[in-house]
């Protein structure tokens, strides 16, 4: 009978924890974590005037430029909550890029302070695509489609 008691009471005091770690105000299960971005699409800037935006599903523009010349361009993010355009917290994420070819294009963030900024350096002539993303610490929050880059001589 003690060894049936002992039994129950150690099941009674799992179920008691099993059941306190489902609760709701569990922090560590918090499912509302706001240090991720909600991005669902994305404008490039060059020079403050749109010339690419990710929106829905559909990428429409490119980014342009010419061999062996360099632009810099900025990035704002679509908000999914209202649509409005926002920068990521840069405490908590980092902008980074995917180039299908990096012999036609590169991007870079040499000599540039703002978080949300970037260097496109042609190459060589042609055309190929980036993935522009936020990171949030060692994952992504946000990548986009591929994005079109033309080089031109």
């Amino acid at each position: 009978m003690l060894k049936f008691n002992s039994i129950l009471s150690i099941t009674a005091l799992i179920l008691s924890f099993s059941f306190y770690a489902c609760d709701e105000d569990n922090p560590v299960n918090d499912d509302g974590d706001n240090d991720h971005a909600e991005a669902v699409g994305l404008v490039v800037l060059q020079s403050e005037t749109e010339i690419v935006r990710y929106e829905n599903g559909a990428v429409t523009g490119e980014i342009t430029l010419k061999a062996g010349e360099a632009t810099q361009l900025s990035v704002l993010f679509i908000n999914d909550h209202d649509g409005e355009l926002f920068s990521p917290d840069e405490d908590h994420h980092s902008l980074d890029w995917t180039v299908a070819d990096q012999t036609i294009a590169d991007l870079s963030q040499d000599g540039i302070t703002a978080a949300w900024e970037f260097q496109v350096s042609g190459e060589k002539v042609g055309n190929t695509t980036v993935e522009l993303k936020i990171l949030h610490e060692d994952h992504a929050d946000f990548v986009s489609l591929p994005i079109p880059i033309r080089v031109t001589q």
